[in-house]
Formats: C-alpha cells, sequence, structure tokens
C-alpha cells in the first residue's frame, strides 16, 4: 500500500465496495452454474507502477488477463489476472460437468465472461453507493508475461496514472481456493475523485 498517499479508511472503504461486489458476482456465477460459490477479498493494495513487479508478481511470469476499459464518471482499465493453472480452474467450474473436451475458443469465452461478471458486479456496488455513471467495455483475453501485458495496456492506453489498485480474489468453490488479481489502471486523478465522491 502507498501510505504515503492513501489512508487505512480509504483502502478499508474501498475493500468495503469489493466485498459487496464479490458476493453480487458471487451470487450471480452461482446462479448460473447451480452450484455454491463464494468470493472472498483477502486484500487491497494500491502501488507504483514500478512496485509492482517487486511486490505482487514478478514481470516474467506466465499470465493469463481479461482487459475492460472502465468508461463514464469514471475511466481506466481492469485487468483481471490469472495463472494459467488457475484459469483452467476457474473454467472448470464455470463449465458444466457433461463438456470434457478441451475447446480453446469455449474456454476463452467462458473466461471473458465470468470476469465480465465480476467487473460488472464491482461497478454495480460503487455505481450504487455514489450514484456515478460507470460502463465497461467488451473484454479482451491475453496470454503473456505479467510485465509485457501491463505495460501494453499503459501504452495502448494513452495517459494512466503510476497508481495501480490491487484487487485480491479468491473464488471458493467445492472446497478449493482458485486465487485471481483484479488490476484497475485508473486515468490521472481518478482515484482522488472516487474517494471524494465516497467522502474519504
Amino acid at each position: 500500500m502507498n501510505k504515503d498517499n492513501y489512508t487505512l479508511l480509504q483502502i478499508d472503504t474501498i475493500k468495503e465496495l469489493a466485498n459487496v461486489g464479490g458476493g453480487n458476482a458471487a451470487t450471480s456465477i452461482s446462479q448460473l452454474i447451480g452450484k455454491p460459490v463464494s468470493m472472498e477479498v483477502p486484500t487491497i493494495e494500491i502501488l507504483n507502477y514500478n512496485n509492482v513487479f517487486n511486490k505482487i508478481m514478478p514481470e516474467d511470469t506466465l499470465i493469463d488477463a481479461i482487459m475492460m476499459k472502465m468508461l463514464g464518471d469514471a475511466e481506466g482499465i481492469y485487468l483481471f489476472v490469472t495463472r494459467p493453472e488457475a484459469s483452467k480452474a476457474l473454467i472448470q467450474m464455470m463449465l458444466p460437468d457433461l463438456i470434457k473436451e478441451e475447446n480453446e475458443e469455449l474456454n476463452h469465452s467462458t473466461l471473458k465472461e465470468l470476469v465480465n461478471i465480476v467487473v460488472s458486479s464491482y461497478l454495480n456496488a460503487i455505481s450504487k453507493m455514489v450514484n456515478v455513471n460507470l460502463i465497461s467495455s467488451v473484454p479482451s483475453l491475453s496470454e503473456d508475461m505479467f510485465g509485457a501485458i501491463l505495460s501494453s495496456a499503459y501504452i495502448e492506453s494513452e495517459q494512466y496514472d503510476e497508481n495501480i489498485m490491487i484487487i485480491k480474489n479468491e473464488f471458493l468453490y467445492q472446497g478449493k481456493r482458485i486465487e485471481s488479481s483484479l488490476y484497475f489502471i485508473p486515468k490521472p486523478g481518478v482515484l482522488k475523485k472516487l474517494f471524494k465522491i465516497l467522502g474519504v
């Protein structure tokens, strides 16, 4: 956490919103697959771009990443990041038991649908609490090294803030914990604006 710029109250407020969004996402996923799923948000950090690779994940780590742009009153980019083994577990969670064959197109579509549910649930939780208009774009999936994906998100999307919000997500399904992280890369000033709206 960048303690020089963000207070514990601000981080706790975002965590509360993330827990509400995560709970809503878990409910939607459970209804979709007909089996109980829960989500936990154990930690939230706000780090400078240069510290992410040292504190969160080495830049040469192979990952799957689904990118979605956030439009409306607070613009930025969401990157849903998982390691390949976690992606496989999430796909198996989402797909019916009768589908056994490997199908790359179906797997990618399934993972993007999962992320669409998660991000939409987070944005709805924020929108309802502070009455702002937030819209997400169609998700796109990439498979590459973590550093390359994070860098390309900055390069392709013009100017973004140096600080990144990392929301750790854990899906609990049939006794297993499946780890993922949601990275929010805001436009400059968006985090400050969001905290001001939230009154923290």
